[in-house]
């Protein structure tokens, strides 16, 4: 069975038709609901805050997007994919509505309400929600009532959808703030917006980190003496101060409704919610997704093709073990922090020690993204390795290089002219073997970066074994999910397709 979908319209109608079609089961009022937005770190929160709760012996569903390997990753019960049995249960129920009932739905919209429904049958008691674009117009939006709202972070992406400031950017993912539950922002938004917005959409709090957790020390320090501030920690942060709300706005209706001799009127979910310990944070918290700085010992031969382990025999002299960092930055305030976070791991002397390779997005700021790459090599673009991923959204080689035509050259007298790159064989596969046999011969760290789309790519030609989905998997959920994803970069702002 096939489903081809709909083209890509922003807005909630076909999510809130086909979510009634099979029951409304977002709506039990016994399933605890966090709800995250924000341009950098909210799939990270969200995987802090769910493994935390599932430590705390909580049934948890993780929706996150987009995914990296297998279409199954993005929703989750406590750690564990939705099994291919399920999606080929679940998916014709959808398919069934939405045929009935006439609802133009969407590959994303399909996928929300799938997630739904899943959780449902699983009979979770807490769900975080990563939204897939913005947030106001989101498939995700369709919450009524979360726990909470939180919001990681803003910056300039999406701008020909969600805007081209940070202010209308901060409004479009204010937009899942709701009447009368609390909401959480993250340090690097604008303050000022979102505080208007959360008292003109009635929020019961407007809460920072700083307001529950106090004064971030380390990020004092790195105001005041220019040190390289750890992102992760940053997520860890709000994640905690998350949770905290949660678990404080409980114990609050609780007595409440215990003072006023009125507990029949407390929201289920509160009661059901179990007390959580500092050890089950701390561990919960510490939890990092995949490809995010996620740092690999790869052994490769002397022309770059990588190699097996094997324990049982002697080393072979003619192998090379090249640490590899893979990571989603995307667009240039995540490029900006990967940098900062290599100088500060892995410091550098003058002639650095770190070989790119880069596939981006088309509808990021390309330039920005290539020279934060141009900058951490030093000028040496000779050390930066450019990709086009086999997907919709993908930049082109052609437009990578006539966005920052600082790759054509080297800065610093390198023997080499320009980045490495080919035309005729434009895949992630040849660039990394490049990259490994370089990095290798220069010891020098490999760094994947630039979207998510190409991770699975990545990742399979660095000899990992992944979660893949069945022919008939891609074929109901999308053909060729290792590529097929939401695709956003020719819409303007109403939300309409070009």
């Amino acid at each position: 069975m096939t489903n081809l979908f709909n083209p890509v319209k922003l807005g909630l109608d076909n999510t809130f038709a086909l979510h009634e079609a099979i029951g409304s089961p977002i709506d039990n009022p016994d399933i605890t609901i966090v709800h995250v937005a924000g341009t950098n770190g909210k799939g990270s929160v969200a995987l802090k805050i769910a493994r935390t709760y599932e430590l705390a012996g909580h049934k948890t569903g993780l929706f996150v997007s987009p995914h990296v390997s297998s279409f199954r990753e993005r929703m989750s019960v406590n750690g564990k994919m939705i099994s291919e049995e399920e999606v080929c249960q679940l998916l014709p129920e959808l398919y069934k509505q939405i045929d009935e009932k006439g609802i133009a739905a969407t590959y994303f919209e399909i996928t929300t309400c799938l997630a739904f429904l899943f959780f449902a049958t699983r009979g979770v008691d807490v769900i975080v929600l990563e939204t897939g674009l913005g947030g106001r117009l989101d498939a995700t939006n369709i919450v009524r009532k979360p726990a909470l709202s939180i919001i990681t972070s803003i910056g300039l992406e999406h701008t020909r959808i969600l805007g081209d400031t940070k202010e209308l950017i901060a409004l479009e993912k204010g937009g899942i703030i709701k009447e009368g539950r609390p909401v959480l922002v993250g340090p690097e938004v604008p303050m000022k917006v979102l505080r208007q917005c959360a008292k003109e959409k009635k929020a019961s709090a407007f809460y920072t980190c700083e307001d529950i957790l106090g004064e971030d020390e380390s990020s004092k320090s790195f105001k005041n003496a220019g040190d390289v501030k750890d992102y992760d920690k940053e997520n860890a942060r709000i994640a905690r101060a998350a949770l905290q709300i949660v678990q404080e706005d409980r114990n609050n209706r609780i007595c409440d409704s215990i003072r006023k001799d009125n507990e029949t009127n407390l929201d289920p979910s509160y009661k059901n919610l179990q007390t959580i310990t500092e050890n089950q944070i701390e561990l919960g918290t510490s939890q990092r997704p995949p490809c995010r700085f996620e740092v690999l010992q790869v052994l490769v031969d002397e022309n770059g093709a990588v190699q097996k382990r094997n324990e049982n025999e002697s080393s072979d002299l003619h192998l090379t073990e090249v640490k590899v960092i893979l990571d989603v930055a995307h667009n240039p305030p995540a490029m900006q922090h990967l940098v900062s976070k290599l100088e500060n791991t892995f410091p550098t002397d003058k002639d650095g020690n770190r070989r790119f390779v880069a596939g981006f997005s088309s509808d990021k700021n390309l330039f920005e993204c290539a020279q934060h790459l141009i900058n951490s090599c030093n000028g040496d673009v000779s050390r930066i390795h450019i990709i086009e991923a086999s997907h919709p959204r993908a930049a082109s080689i052609e437009s990578i290089l006539e966005a920052c035509p600082a790759l054509f050259s080297c800065q610093n007298n390198s023997e080499d002219s320009s980045a490495n790159y080919d035309k005729k064989d434009r895949s992630l596969s040849r660039q990394i073997k490049e990259g490994l046999r370089l990095a290798s011969k220069y010891n020098e760290i490999l760094v994947v970066c630039g979207s998510v789309f190409i991770m699975a790519e990545a990742r399979e030609a660095l000899g990992i074994d992944e979660p893949k989905d069945s022919d008939f998997i891609a074929e109901v959920a999308g053909a060729g999910m290792k590529t097929f994803q939401e695709n956003f970069g020719e819409q303007n702002k109403s939300g309409l397709s070009k």
